[in-house]
This record gives structure tokens, sequence and C-alpha cells, in this order.
């Protein structure tokens, strides 16, 4: 008897060297990588195998797989974690779906609905579009307030009624129901600008029983920084939710330096006993825009017509087929209105008071926060607009005019100029994560292809800003805890196996100002639910993204 159990020892054992997948006891061994966990622990070497979608051992891993990857000088990672993305527009077009720009990237799943634009009929298609198999990363999303509130009350300006109130509650309840993480606003943006505290604190409550959470693009951040995101804390805090000021920056000229007064009001209301956390993308400058897109034109019969189709194209109500046309004419246009004429004078009130139900740039954070991105004149790069104005002793909107004249669309602005002491002062604080606030399609400023990368290239590894185990920290785990996502932002046994493989010597963002669509270098392998999404570099076929629904255990 013993002798026959030896022998079937030693079958089973030649069986299993010689097995085919079919006897494989992981689908696929990742081996030699420099493993950094998401916990912030420090690096080590070893082996990860995956099976049937999960990490199923970490370390020195024995046993037969179907396939292994020798990934020997490459980090493996937790997948990244995008908490603050608007690549949802990718959604739209087959041919952006695959959202290719943040796969290589590293990210594995993004949360869309932010700033306060996520219709719940929207975030339905979104799942439906992933359930089908078409969509290229994993994704969360909040309710949208300006959503919400323009599809109950159009473009009231006033605060809802009771029984208006009480519908946008309900479709906030719908959307926390289909999974939402959430409510989020963008109070700066119409509808959005119009409504008052207690309309929000509303709506908030009704995610509270769900275990939603309250993110938001604080109301006049470049005017009132600090008193915005107070309304964001106090919002959250009445509403017994979570707060997520988004995207926080000391934004604009008049806030230059004042990242440590931002750090000091999240400690103090933290050691309260408030939950807060935040995001920041890794960049000196907001949004981008060309000067030309930033005046409305005077109220002539030309200067109306320009002005309406220049609102269509800004709002999405116009095909952007019509932008070089436009282009042209506006530029044609800028030309002929000559200091001190009435088409001067009109279109500097039109762009600095606009009227009721248009949105300007100039009028919500100021010409002091608007830094030269882009610029055919070398003397202009990198300085503020206000600077260069008073060196030439025109106005600003002059100078925005006669930059027109010259350059035609392309010089650019950022919307909001920061301080890089600024973005690294809050960088370093344990309860700010990292996010693109990016787009995927046709993107405009350089974080829609570079934030993760940029991190890893230039804050760990050129600039020393924070360390690789804390950075990777900072787009995994921190962002997975905060999400609720008890099995995703740390690689461990049992963890589902979204994985990002990297080159910590090569990673490093491509995009820049003015191309800002250069996808960036150093990610090599990025896996969802163990299956590669993005392998030695290139897009794979199948798109592997999944909605992911709040947890019903997140708290």
């Amino acid at each position: 008897m013993a002798k026959a159990t030896a022998l079937i020892r030693v079958v089973l054992i030649t069986l299993a060297l010689q097995a085919p997948a079919a006897f494989a006891q992981f689908d696929l061994v990742l081996r030699n990588g420099t493993i950094v966990d998401g916990t912030g622990a420090q690096p080590f070497v070893g082996d990860v195998a995956i099976a049937a979608g999960k990490v199923v051992a970490i370390g020195e891993v024995a046993g037969p797989a179907r396939a292994t990857l020798d990934v020997e000088g490459l980090v493996v990672a937790p997948g990244f974690i995008d908490v603050h993305s608007h690549a949802d527009a990718a959604l739209a077009d087959p041919a952006f779906a695959s959202v290719e720009g943040f796969l290589r990237q590293g990210v594995t799943t993004a949360v869309f609905g932010v700033d306060g634009f996520m219709g719940v009929d929207q975030l339905a298609g979104h799942i439906a579009l992933a359930d089908a198999g078409g969509v290229g990363i994993n994704f969360m999303s909040y309710v949208g307030h300006n959503s919400v509130r323009r599809e109950i009350l159009g473009d009231t300006v006033g605060p809802p009624d009771a029984e208006a109130l009480a519908r946008m509650q309900a479709l906030v309840e719908k959307g926390m129901r289909l999974g939402a993480i959430g409510l989020s606003t963008g109070l700066m943006y119409l509808p959005g600008n119009h409504a008052r505290t207690d309309e929000i604190v509303a709506l908030a409550k009704a995610t509270a029983p769900f275990g939603g959470r309250y993110d938001s693009h604080v109301r006049d951040p470049a005017n009132n920084l600090l008193a915005s995101h107070r309304e964001c804390l106090d919002i959250a805090r009445a509403a017994g939710v979570p707060a997520h000021p988004a995207h926080i920056k000391a934004v604009g000229g008049k806030n230059f330096g004042k990242g440590p007064d931002i750090v000091r009001l999240i400690a103090e209301r933290r050691a309260a006993g408030e939950n807060i956390t935040v995001d920041l993308y890794p960049y000196d400058g907001a949004s981008t825009r060309p000067v030309l897109a930033l005046l409305h034109p005077g109220d002539d019969s030309g200067g109306r017509e320009l002005r309406q189709r220049l609102i269509d194209i800004e709002t999405g109500a116009a095909s952007e087929s019509g932008i070089p046309q436009l282009i042209a004419e506006l530029a044609d246009y800028w030309k002929g209105v000559e200091p001190g004429s009435a088409p001067h004078s009109e279109a500097r009130t039109n762009t600095e008071q606009p009227p009721a139900g248009v949105y300007s740039w100039i009028a919500t954070v100021g010409y002091e926060s608007m830094r030269v991105v882009v610029s055919k004149r070398d003397d202009y790069v990198g300085r503020m607009v206000t600077e260069i104005a008073a060196e030439l002793e025109v106005d600003p909107f002059e100078l925005f005019r006669r930059i027109i004249v010259e350059e035609g669309a392309a010089a650019m602005v950022t919307l909001g100029a920061i301080m890089e002491d600024d973005v690294r002062v809050i960088m370093r604080e344990p309860w700010a994560m990292i996010a693109s606030d990016g787009e995927e399609v046709r993107p405009s400023h350089p974080r829609g292809r570079g934030t993760f990368p940029r991190v890893l290239g230039r804050y760990v590894r050129e600039w020393g800003v924070l360390s690789l185990e804390e950075a990777v920290h900072k787009v995994t785990g921190l962002p997975a805890n905060y999400l609720g996502l008890l099995d995703r932002g740390t690689l461990r046994t049992g963890a589902v196996a979204d994985i990002a493989a990297f080159d910590p010597e090569r990673i490093v963002d491509l995009a820049t100002w003015d191309a800002p669509a250069r996808y960036s270098e150093g990610v090599h392998h990025v896996l969802i639910g163990g299956q590669f999404a993005l392998k030695d570099g290139q897009l794979q076929a199948r798109r592997f993204g999944r909605f992911i629904p709040l947890p019903a255990q997140a708290e």
C-alpha cells in the first residue's frame, strides 16, 4: 500500500510538472517585480500570482501557471485610482471608450460625475455600456448636482420650492440606488452657482443613508478661497457625510502662498473629528483656454452672432466642426474693434460683467488668476497676464484683444495659476490623494495624459518630493479607502487583480501645455481583473472595464 501511495505521488508530481493549461494552479504569475503594494510599506522583490481575476499569492511563488511574465526591473503596483476624472466624455464615442490615455498612465479605475455633471439617466447609459464590454477602465460615479438642478429647475436662478427640492432629492436617491458614491457639485459653474448652501445640504443628506460622500468644486476659490472650502466642509458636516474638496489648490495671484492656510483648515477640521480628504493634480495651472475663447464680442450685429456661436460651442450646443471658421471670423472681428469704440466698450462689459445666463471665465476667476502658457511671444510665456498688461501700460482686456489679433487661437492661458510650492505643501499631506481632473477626448490640459507618470517621474524620481511608496499609496490605497473599496487599491491575497507594472527609471509625462495629447511613457503592463488591458505597452483589443457600485460595506 505504501509503495502504491508513493507511486501515485510521483505520478501526480510528474503530471503537475508537465501539466497542460487545464491543470495550472495559476492563470498568470508576474515574476521578479519590485512590489509596491499600495499600503505605503517599503518595496520588496517578489512574484504576484493571479487566478480567476484575483491575486492569490505574493512573494516567492511556486506552482504551475498558464502563463508567466518576467517583470524584473519593473514596479508592480495596484492599478491606479483616479478619484476625479472627466474621462467619461469618452464613453459617448466607441473610438475613445477604451480610455487609452488613462490606461497608459496605469489607471484601472476612475471616478466620473465630478464637478456636478452626471445625470442619472446618463449614468445608467454608462453602466449599460460597461456591462456590454464597451468600456476600457473600471469606473465609479457621483450624481451631479448641476445635472439634477437643470433637469428639475431648468435655468431657474432662485431656490427650489419644497416640491421641486423633493424631486431633486428623489433623483439623487435614484442615482444612489444605481450605485453612485455620493453627490458632487460644481458651485463655480452654471447652474450650480445659483444654489444656496441649504439646497446642497438637503441633497447631500439624501446620500447619507446609502453611505454617500460629498465631493465639490468649491464655489469661488479664486476670490474667496478659504470661505469656499469652509462651505464645502460645513455642507458635509450638516449632511452627516464625508467631505472631499476636489482638485484643491491655492489658485490665483491673490492666493499665492496660501497652500499652508488650506492645509491648516483641513487639519483643524480633521482634528475635530470630521472625515475629510482632498485630491489635487500635479500642475501649477488649472484649466486652459485659448485667449480667443475668453472674450465676448460687443453688441453690434456681427458681434452678437459671433458671441452666440462661441457660447454654443463652449456649451456643446453646436458642432466643433465649425471652430476653424469661427476662429478666423473672430480674429477678423477683433482686428476691427478699436479701443475707445462702442464695440470695444460693449465687449469689455460683456466679458467682465456678462449678462444673466452667460458664463465668463474672466468674470469668474479674474485676470489676476491667469498665466500665459502658450504664445508665439517667448517673453509672454510663463508670466501672469496682469504683469504683462502693466508692463505694456494697457488693461488686461486690451492685452487679450491684441494677442488675438497677433496670434488668433494659438495663445493660451491657464485659468488658475498656482505656485509650485503650494502644490507641494498640499501634496505631502497624508490625506491628500492625486487625481487628474483630466479628459480623454481632445485633452486641453496635459494632466489628462500625464498626471500619474508626472508624479512618479517628476515628483518622485527627479524632485524627491515623495518617496515611491508614498506616491503609489496616494494613487491606490488612499483613494480605495476613501471610496470604500475593500478589494482594490492594495496588492494582497484576495484582492482583485487590477495591476500596473511600470519602469521607475523611465516613467514620465510627455504632455505639455502646447501638446497636451501626448501619451506618457514607462507603463509596460496594465491588468484589469487579471486580464491584460495594456501589454508590453500595447493597447489590447478587449475592454474589461466595469461599473463599480458603492460597496455595501462602505460607511
